[in-house]
């Protein structure tokens, strides 16, 4: 959730069941997003009780849908190419629809490039998230007669059908099996251990005289922020896992009207102080295909802008390659600046991303005007990071303080990221053979008979 917002105030934990309105009161987008929120859990939770973690409707007595059914290839199809269903199959409460008949494996909407799979024996499954979308990635959501500036922003319901060939230890590519102990399938596929974030204002260290504010006490930045901490690279990739802030979400963005190289041509110039790009700022270009597969954008600081004639060029200091304008690849705005971490800063990855572990003994580095944050040591075997894991917390200037929950001593508690949350159910077993199309040797759907007025 990149959006420009004040804050995340939806809290499962505080079973709130509705948002009322006050007159003559302040209202503030969260507290809308709030209400949006609450519905949307309360819609989740009764669709997953009613049907189960998995589903299709299924009209026939005794038989199963035709939603997201995996089936043979057509003929001629290259190897390792199947079919998915036309139709709706719910995923603990979220209602995925394929729209095409006879949908192609490697023509996903939303899975590009997948890799076909080789000889042997694989599970088809299916993973859905949520995904947010801005005007810089789908440009109807912003209303012409206004001019440009964008309003509000969306999320999709992304499903992708995938392959593995790999069994949790203890479980077998078995049709029982698997429908019995999907849990530890689900945990195999996104690990329980995710790694964990403590965020904090740095305290002063005693009391000041009457009317002295302490320099170290507390928030000091000039301006109400939404601050934004997020994976840029995962457990398991070379170097270790790093990250990249933000204090305003992550929300700056730009779309590309071209990337040729180093040179980056906006479609639209920056309109205001906040969403410019001055030289040295690190950017982040992303498109579609990194968004989909998970990936982390490639990272640069801005080196030059050249304003001057038809196109507004940023001039970066690394080479992004080339991204077609299809993929609606932007700029994505973070906030280190680029220093190298001392005392108790966070120390700099060759790519311009920041790396998780701090020089303080005590875990602890700071971000910018006294906010500190303390990641769960990222070298334990049952702690995983993965890219665009992401944490916000407000900062408030009435305050002097951030939000953020305490633990049972008082101090700030260590908490999951807040997303992004993946989802997974269990679709077919596949056989290949070479020389031979994929053979679907079990069915591992469920189906469940919609509710019909006589």
């Amino acid at each position: 959730m990149h959006a420009d917002v004040e804050r995340f105030s939806f809290d499962q934990g505080k079973h709130f069941l509705r948002v009322i309105q006050q007159q003559g009161r302040v209202t503030l987008p969260a507290d809308g997003n709030e209400q949006v929120a609450i519905l949307l859990h309360h819609l989740q939770a009764l669709a997953e009780d009613v049907i189960g973690p998995y589903g299709t409707p299924s009209p026939r007595p005794g038989g199963i849908g035709p939603g997201f059914r995996i089936e043979a290839p057509p003929a001629g199809q290259e190897a390792g190419v199947f079919r998915i269903g036309q139709g709706r199959y719910w995923v603990r409460g979220r209602a995925c629809e394929n729209d095409t008949d006879g949908l192609l494996y490697t023509a996903q909407p939303d899975l590009p490039g997948p890799a076909t799979p080789a000889t042997g024996t694989w599970l088809a499954y299916l993973d859905v998230w949520e995904r947010h979308l801005s005007a810089a990635e789908d440009d109807s959501i912003r209303e012409v007669a206004l001019g440009g500036p964008d309003t509000c922003t969306r999320t999709r319901l992304v499903w992708q059908v995938r392959l593995t060939d790999t069994a949790p230890p203890g479980r077998q590519f078995d049709k029982d099996d698997i429908r019995t102990h999907w849990d530890a399938w689900e945990a195999f596929l996104q690990p329980a251990g995710r790694g964990l974030l403590a965020a904090r204002a740095r305290r002063g260290k005693g009391p000041l005289e009457p009317c002295v504010a302490d320099p170290a006490a507390g928030y000091l930045g000039p301006e109400n922020q939404l601050y934004r901490v997020q994976i840029h690279r995962g457990s398991g990739e070379e170097g270790g896992p790093t990250f990249t802030w933000s204090r305003d979400n992550g929300s700056v963005v730009h779309p590309l009207l071209r990337l040729n190289g180093a040179a980056a041509v906006l479609r639209d110039p920056p309109r205001d102080r906040r969403t410019a790009l001055p030289v040295g700022t690190l950017v982040e270009v992303v498109d579609d295909r990194s968004t989909l597969l998970g990936r982390p954008g490639t990272l640069a600081r801005v080196k030059d802008v050249d304003d001057e004639g038809d196109d507004y060029t940023v001039v970066l200091d690394t080479d992004a390659g080339t991204i077609q304008a299809d993929r609606h690849p932007l700029l994505r705005r973070w906030d280190h600046p680029d220093v190298d971490g001392g005392g108790d800063l966070p120390r700099r990855a060759a790519d311009g991303a920041l790396l998780l572990t701090a020089q303080d003994p005590a875990g602890w580095f700071t971000l910018e005007d006294g906010i500190q944050i303390r990641f769960q040591p990222p070298d334990t075997a049952d702690v995983h990071y993965r890219t665009g894991d992401y944490w916000t917390f407000p900062a408030r200037t009435a305050t002097g303080d951030i939000t953020w929950p305490a633990d049972p001593s008082g101090g700030p508690a260590d908490l999951p990221p807040q997303g992004v949350e993946h989802f997974y159910a269990p679709l077919a077993l596949l056989s290949l053979v070479p020389g031979q199309p994929v053979a679907v040797t079990a069915d591992l759907r469920t189906g469940f008979h919609p509710v019909r007025v006589q």
